[in-house]
């Protein structure tokens, strides 16, 4: 009874043990966050400025940018449908790769504030001006 209890214990604990792998056939994180992340950059430019000109079809031009997309990736779309399958099973990988795009938006919302220039005051600019035309006459 003792060994049958340590042979299932022994088969339950390697049972639970996941294997970190990934097949070669499918995109490693790192380049599975970019293409998401060309991609999801690529719906918000159709949707923002392609969808303004009604002659224009969302589906069709969303194709053209996500073929662009994988061609810069070296990847195909199949790949990516292998990929995006495996890490949706795969959850605990998968919350690697959503947490790395969540970041990557925020530091691209908080990117125009580390740009901004301080602003001088006007009435400071002119009082300068007048000191520089001042010293030219005299």
């Amino acid at each position: 009874m003792r060994i049958l209890s340590l042979i299932l214990l022994v088969i339950l604990g390697f049972s639970c043990v996941r294997n970190n792998k990934i097949p070669k056939e499918i995109l490693p994180q790192n380049e599975m966050r970019k293409v998401m992340w060309d991609m999801m950059r690529a719906d918000a430019y159709v949707t923002d400025f392609i969808m303004k000109d009604s002659s224009r079809n969302q589906k069709t031009e969303s194709a053209i940018l996500y073929e662009k997309i994988f061609q810069l990736h070296s990847t195909t779309q199949e790949t990516f449908k292998k990929s995006l399958l495996f890490y949706e099973s795969r959850p605990d990988l998968f919350k690697v790769i959503a947490d790395s795009l969540r970041s990557d938006e925020k530091k691209v919302q908080e990117y125009p504030n580390y740009i901004k220039k301080p602003q001088t005051d006007t009435t400071y600019r002119k009082m300068n001006l007048n000191k520089k035309i001042i010293k030219t006459k005299q």
